[in-house]
């Protein structure tokens, strides 16, 4: 009887343990199965992060380049920037400010008009050679309020300090001239004018008769009431 009964423990023993082996063979099968994708993608995972590392890398060296390029773009702008603000402020060398000239009394040609008024203010020998004249940039001023500005390039620079260096010295002068600006002789066809010293307007007419003015209101007067009534045209 215990022959029997160990065979027949023996025999479960055995049962037992081919059942709980086939369960584990089964087991190791389906974690083989699926562990097989889980490593593919862990591996797949792993590439895309060298890959993403290696990216990294590259933008890492080139984000140093372009902040060194930035840098020097920076500095070069920085150059051209001061250079800019060296020529213009070197253009404006040579510019002079006039103020008190009526508004429209240079006319079509306030290059030209500014030239030739300088000359016979200052007694320069000749016109001077502007390359420009012009009003200041600003609305037109209403009646009654002061005249703009006019900005004046002078072409040589050793012209400009001739024409300060005379303003100084005739500043008392220039004053009482300057009253004579309006009279506004450029708007007659065929009158001739000049400035004499120390401050006396002559006027010079189509027939020669000559006249001077040392009072502006009396020069203003005449040209009012003489010159401008006879180029004035009659309607009929």
């Amino acid at each position: 009887m215990m022959d029997s009964l160990k065979a027949d423990i023996f025999g479960k023993i055995d049962s037992f343990s081919s059942s709980i082996r086939s369960e584990i063979t089964s087991v190791r099968k389906e974690l083989k199965e699926s562990i097989g994708p889980l490593q593919a993608k862990v591996e797949q995972h792993g590439q895309t992060v060298l890959e993403l590392e290696r990216a990294a890398t590259d933008h890492s060296g080139r984000i140093t380049e372009l902040e060194a390029t930035v840098s020097r773009l920076t500095a070069q702008a920085k150059h051209v920037d001061d250079r800019c603000e060296d020529l213009e402020g070197r253009s404006r060398m040579n510019n002079i400010r006039l103020v008190g000239i009526s508004e429209g009394l240079e006319g079509p040609r306030p290059t030209e008009f500014i030239a030739k008024l300088l000359q016979e203010i200052l007694r320069l020998d000749e016109k001077p050679l502007l390359d420009r004249a012009h009003r200041t940039l600003r609305d037109r001023p209403r009646e009654g309020d002061a005249p703009r500005p006019f900005v004046v390039s002078v072409h040589y620079f050793h012209i400009r300090k001739e024409i300060l260096r005379r303003a100084g010295e005739l500043s008392p002068l220039l004053c009482q001239a300057s009253c004579f600006w309006n009279c506004q002789l450029h708007s007659c066809p065929g009158i001739k004018f000049g400035l004499l010293y120390p401050a006396v307007l002559r006027i010079t007419l189509p027939s020669g008769d000559t006249h001077r003015f040392e009072d502006p209101t009396a020069a203003n007067d005449f040209v009012n009431t003489k010159l401008k009534k006879a180029v004035t045209p009659s309607v009929v």
